[in-house]
C-alpha cells in the first residue's frame, strides 16, 4: 500500500510516469467502468485515494497536506499484488491460518503483517465503496471493484508535505546551536534547501487556507537560511570574519557586513511568518520562555485549553497562573485528560541505564511531587471550586 510521505524527498523517475492526481482518477475511473460495468466518478476516486492515505475524506487530506507530485509505476508487481489476486470472499471473511509445521515462504500468508494490512484495507475500501456507489449489489461485486482499486493504488506514489507533522518535528530544532542540515522525518528526509523551489506554493497554501502549520514551515525556512550564515545565532557566530592571531580577535570584512545584513533580513522574514502562529503554538517547544510574562502566559494558556498536559504541568509548577482558582481549574482539566497533578508521580530507575530499577546498580528518582505540596496552593471554597470544575468541564468538551 502506498506509504504516506510526510516531507519532500528525492525521487528516481526512471520508470515512474509523472501523472497528475486528476489523470490517475480519470484512468482508474475508466478502468473500473470497463472491468466492472459500473460508473464511478473521479470525485469518488479522490475519496478512495484519501482513504489510502489514512484520511476520512479527500477534503481533510488536502486540508493538511500540499500535494507536490504524483507518480504511477506499474512496471512491476509486488507481493501485495499476489495476495490481492488470490483474495476471495471466503478468505476475506475467514482468513486461513498459517500452518507453521509445514511453513513455506513461497506460500501466501493471510495472518502475518502484510496479509492483515491488505485484508483490513480491502474491508475499508468495500465500506467506502458502498457509501459512494449506493448500489444494491453483492459482496462479491464490491470485493472485485475493491481489488481493482487496491491494485492501482499500490502503483501510485504521492509526494506531499504534511505540514502538521513537519511543524511538530521543527519545533524541536534549535537554529542557534550549530549548523542545521536535513531533518529526518519517519524514515524520509526533509530537505530545507528544496523549500525555495516551492516557496510560492507553500505561501499560497498558507494564505488561501490560513494554515498555521504552513506559516510555521515558512518561518522555519528563514530560520534555516539564517542558520547557514550564523549557526550559533547573532551573538555566537563570526559571520565569515577572519581570526587575527596577532590582534587576538576576529577581523570584519565586506563579506562579514553582507552576511550580517542577510542574516538580519532572514530573521526579520522568519519573525514575520512566525507572527501568524504567535498565539497558537503547537507545543511548549515553540514558546520562547524568555519573552515577556504576558506573552508566555497567553501562549501556555492556549496549550492548556487544548488539553496539553505538559503545558498544564509547566503552567502549574512554574506558577504561571494568575490566581489559585485558575490553578485548580487546570488541575481539574488535567484530571479529565487523564493526569492527576494532586498525586505524587515518582519512579526509580537505574542511573546507568535509565531503565526501571531492578535492585541492581545506582538508583535515581525522577518525577514530580503532588502540586498542592510542591507549591503554596490553597483550597477553594465550595462556590469557587464548583465554578472551577464547571469551566474545566466546558473546556474539556471543546477538546
Amino acid at each position: 500500500m502506498t506509504p504516506k510521505i510526510l516531507c519532500i524527498k528525492s525521487l528516481e523517475l526512471e520508470v515512474e510516469k509523472i501523472m497528475s492526481i486528476q489523470e490517475f482518477a480519470f484512468q482508474l475511473s475508466k478502468k473500473i467502468q470497463e472491468q466492472h460495468s459500473v460508473k464511478i466518478s473521479r470525485s469518488h476516486i479522490y475519496e478512495l485515494i484519501a482513504l489510502d492515505q489514512d484520511y476520512r475524506t479527500y477534503s481533510s487530506f488536502v486540508a493538511q497536506n500540499l500535494l507536490l507530485d504524483a507518480q504511477y509505476d506499474d512496471s512491476e508487481e509486488y507481493y501485495q499484488h499476489e495476495l490481492v489476486d488470490a483474495l476471495t470472499l471466503e478468505i476475506l471473511e475467514n482468513p486461513p491460518e498459517t500452518d507453521y509445521l509445514n511453513y513455506s515462504e513461497d506460500d501466501l500468508h493471510w495472518d502475518d503483517y502484510e496479509g492483515n494490512v491488505l485484508l483490513e484495507q480491502i474491508r475499508k475500501i468495500i465500506i467506502r465503496l458502498k457509501v459512494l456507489l449506493k448500489l444494491d449489489a453483492s459482496e462479491e461485486f464490491y470485493l472485485s471493484i475493491s481489488k481493482t482499486v487496491y491494485r492501482e493504488l499500490l502503483w501510485l506514489n504521492l509526494e506531499v508535505i504534511n505540514f502538521n507533522a513537519v511543524r511538530e518535528e521543527l519545533s524541536y530544532i534549535n537554529f542557534e546551536n550549530g549548523k542545521v542540515d536535513d531533518l529526518e522525518l519517519g524514515g524520509d528526509y526533509f530537505e530545507f534547501s528544496k523549500i525555495g523551489a516551492i516557496f510560492e506554493k507553500i505561501l499560497s497554501y498558507a494564505q488561501d487556507r490560513e494554515n498555521a502549520d504552513a506559516y510555521a514551515l515558512l518561518g522555519a525556512y528563514y530560520r534555516y537560511l539564517a542558520n547557514q550564515i550564523a549557526p550559533y545565532g547573532r551573538h555566537g557566530s563570526n559571520f565569515g570574519s577572519r581570526w587575527d592571531n596577532n590582534k587576538q580577535k576576529y577581523i570584519n570584512s565586506d563579506e562579514t557586513k553582507k552576511n550580517k545584513e542577510k542574516y538580519e533580513e532572514y530573521i526579520k522574514q522568519a519573525e514575520h511568518f512566525e507572527s501568524y502562529i504567535k498565539n497558537s503554538p503547537m507545543n511548549l517547544h515553540e514558546i520562547n520562555l524568555d519573552a515577556d510574562k504576558e506573552t508566555v502566559y497567553n501562549q501556555i494558556l492556549y496549550l492548556c485549553n487544548r488539553g496539553d498536559t505538559s503545558a498544564i504541568e509547566y503552567f502549574l509548577y512554574e506558577e504561571i497562573f494568575k490566581n489559585h482558582g485558575e490553578a485548580w481549574l487546570y488541575i481539574y482539566l488535567a484530571q479529565m485528560c487523564g493526569v492527576d497533578f494532586t498525586q505524587d508521580d515518582f519512579r526509580d530507575y537505574n542511573a546507568y541505564t535509565g531503565e526501571d530499577y531492578d535492585d541492581y546498580g545506582p538508583i535515581e528518582i525522577a518525577g514530580r511531587e503532588a502540586i498542592q505540596y510542591a507549591i503554596d496552593l490553597s483550597e477553594l471554597d465550595v462556590d469557587k471550586d464548583n465554578l472551577a470544575r464547571k469551566i474545566a468541564a466546558e473546556l474539556f468538551e471543546k477538546i
